[in-house]
């Protein structure tokens, strides 16, 4: 079942899998980017116009499959905030 542009939930296994190269990121039941590599940038690492590093209080955390290092996601939030839990989707936990 696809989840996401690139992610799908296996029907049988109920895992979170890419859509382009397979990778197996966790349970349907987790949230996935806990489970993906991110990257950290600073709207001052950014193209365009943008306020210096001082002076922001937001950053872009960029979200890719380990896989085949497709973008999965950009989120921006403050610097210390933990990953966003955009797709919830209710099954249960694996063992119960």
């Amino acid at each position: 079942m696809r989840i996401h542009y690139y992610l799908d939930l296996d029907d049988k296994t109920h895992k979170i899998k890419c859509r382009k190269c397979g990778h197996e990121f966790c349970h349907g039941s987790e949230n996935y980017k806990l489970h993906a590599p991110r990257v950290d940038k600073y709207p001052d690492e950014v193209f365009g116009v943008r306020p210096p590093r001082e002076a922001s209080n937001v950053i872009y955390h960029e979200y890719y499959c380990p896989g085949c290092y497709t973008m999965l996601d950009v989120e921006v939030t403050e610097p210390d905030a933990p990953p966003m839990w955009d797709i919830q989707i209710a099954i249960p936990p694996p063992g119960k």
